[in-house]
């Protein structure tokens, strides 16, 4: 059986560097599933955690996969990428460039993300 686990990150917008949220469930076969980009955190998940981030977790995505859910609620992509300058998470289009959304820090996509630190909630699906 599946953890009952969520875990939040917080991304912006390429396109209107709008803030948004990135949700990631534990799937029944022990992997991390990208399921939604939401606008806001859930209302059980805002009121669990007064300040967003209290409970950090860190998780291996490096075997994560993407479902057919996500995108970013905002522009429509379906991709991300952290920013060697800043750290932070901006959505991609998988032009093989990027521009970050919160430094603005630009350059050619390389690598692969293997693990983040996130916002750790009890999932209510």
């Amino acid at each position: 059986m599946a953890r009952n686990e969520a875990v939040f990150y917080e991304i912006k917008c390429r396109s209107n560097k709008k803030d948004f949220y990135l949700r990631y469930d534990f799937a029944y076969d022990e992997k991390w599933v990208l399921t939604y980009g939401l606008k806001s955190l859930p209302a059980e998940d805002a009121r669990e955690s007064s300040s967003f981030g209290n409970r950090k977790s860190t998780i291996d995505i490096s075997q994560a996969r993407t479902g057919p859910q996500y995108k970013c609620p905002y522009c429509g992509t379906r991709g991300f990428v952290r920013c060697g300058s800043c750290g932070k998470l901006t959505c991609y289009d998988h032009s093989g460039h990027f521009t970050c959304a919160h430094c603005g820090n630009s350059g050619a996509v390389s690598g692969q993300i293997k693990d983040m630190d996130g916002s750790k909630h009890t999932s209510q699906r």
